[in-house]
């Protein structure tokens, strides 16, 4: 994670402006963070279907 962070952080500098404020930052990382969580789901098939997740959806709301 640590390559990582220092890839995030490289990437998100290079499209700083001068308005720019340390909350954007953190908004970037946040995201970029998500995305490589979400991938990483993805590969490891842990992510649900449509309907799995209506169905669990129904059984919630009981």
């Amino acid at each position: 994670m640590e390559t990582k962070l220092k890839e995030y952080l490289i990437q998100i500098a290079d499209k700083l402006t001068s308005e720019s404020t340390l909350e954007d930052v953190y908004e970037q990382l946040s995201l970029l963070t998500d995305i490589e969580i979400s991938e990483r789901q993805v590969q490891n098939d842990e992510i649900l279907t449509q309907s799995e997740v209506e169905q669990r959806a129904k059984e919630w709301l009981r």
